[in-house]
């Protein structure tokens, strides 16, 4: 029994960290580590790329926020860092110098919005996860940390979608490795350079007895108003399988792009 319980753990693991590598999400685990020869952005800014994997060795260079390093392999050693133990890593700057840096400096990945950069990194408080994500803007970087439902993520930079005045959307887009965990996501909209979050969309489901979705239809999208956005809520429940009884429920709601915020709020009830 034993056996076949380890079996079954390990086979869950492989799964996630092949789903989440081959689909291009991020996650606070060791299977989702920086892999040897990738290219990645510094999301802190002067960095101090060391010759040893400590806090107190030589410093070789100092980085900037936005620079790459090219992976060369994660070390054994680790540091306390925004809530995590984080790795040192063996990396390779653009000048050739070879030495040693901090994972949780770097940036899970870039995303470009109208030709604005932004970087991303994990931290934690208590229990509480946050993606933190940083753009540079007049010779400094602004930082936005935003709390997440579920710390396995895709990030999406996406066009205006048709929103009037917007820059770019990011969507923080949520991985559901099992039932009941929340599946939906983030929307940040980008706008001078900055950007606010709108929105966080829930999606639900457990093994097809119970369904909840929230999402956004876009101008540009299937079924998509002019210069609006549609929220849909849609709740769906099986009652008996066996003779299809169902219990559906949806709401839409139409929202406008105003002077940087999301009316009326979605989530408001009017009365009667």
């Amino acid at each position: 029994m034993k056996a076949v319980f380890y079996i079954t753990v390990l086979t869950t693991l492989f799964t996630f960290s092949t789903i989440t590598a081959q689909n291009g999400y991020n996650c606070p685990l060791e299977e989702c580590d920086f892999k040897p020869g990738e290219q990645v952005y510094l999301f802190g800014n002067d960095v101090k790329l060391r010759a040893a994997p400590d806090v107190e060795s030589e410093v070789l260079e100092l980085l900037k926020i936005g620079e790459w390093v090219k992976i060369i392999e994660k070390t054994e050693f680790t540091w306390p860092y925004r809530g995590f133990d984080s790795p040192f890593y063996k990396v390779k700057y653009d000048d050739g110098v070879t030495g040693y840096l901090l994972g949780g400096l770097l940036s899970l990945e870039k995303k470009t919005l109208n030709s604005q950069n932004y970087f991303f990194a994990y931290s934690k408080e208590g229990k509480r996860t946050f993606l933190n994500i940083r753009n540079i803007k007049n010779g400094t970087y602004i930082e936005k940390k935003i709390p997440l439902a579920n710390s396995t993520i895709r990030i999406k930079a996406l066009d205006d979608k048709g929103v009037p005045g917007l820059d770019g959307i990011l969507l923080i887009d949520y991985y559901a490795e099992a039932c009941g965990m929340e599946g939906g996501g983030i929307y940040l909209f980008a706008q001078n350079d900055e950007l606010t979050k709108v929105a966080s969309l829930s999606q639900i489901s457990d093994a097809g007895v119970f369904y909840y979705s929230e999402k956004f239809v876009f101008p540009f999208d299937e079924g998509g108003i002019p210069e609006k956005i549609l929220f849909k809520k849609e709740r769906n429940e099986n009652l008996d399988e066996a003779s299809q009884w169902k219990k559906t429920a949806m709401e839409t709601r139409m929202l406008s792009w105003v002077d940087g915020k999301l009316v009326p709020d979605y989530r408001e009830r009017v009365s009667n």
